[in-house]
């Protein structure tokens, strides 16, 4: 009883500023110039995003390939091995690997970044 209280206590204390950190990432016009500036992210956010996110994108970039892998008995003919491996392989990568550090945008095309 006594280690899943500590662990409830653990996920509150980490996850509660990672989330936080997502609820408070917007962007305010600059007066000066008029262009929009954006904070940096916080220590919840970072912590967060290394310790659960970018886990889970490397855990999804190696099950794209193996199942690309396996779906290329069927893309090959079809066509479509370029669109299977930049669902599975190359967007998953692209999150895991070139975004920056604790910084969650939502509306952002993964398969843009890397060829």
């Amino acid at each position: 009883m006594k280690k899943a209280i500590l662990f409830s206590v653990f996920l509150f204390l980490v996850v509660g500023p990672a989330l936080s950190a997502l609820a408070q990432t917007s962007s305010e016009p600059n007066r000066d110039e008029g262009v929009q500036r954006q904070e940096p992210p916080s220590t919840g956010a970072i912590l967060g995003d290394f310790i659960f996110l970018r886990p889970f994108g490397l855990a999804a970039t190696i099950i794209g390939a193996v199942g690309t892998a396996i779906t290329l008995p069927v893309a090959i003919p079809s066509g479509s091995t370029g669109a299977v491996a930049q669902k599975l392989i190359v967007e998953p990568f692209n999150f895991t690997f070139t975004r920056p550090l604790g910084t969650f945008p939502k509306d952002t095309d993964y398969s843009r970044i890397w060829p």
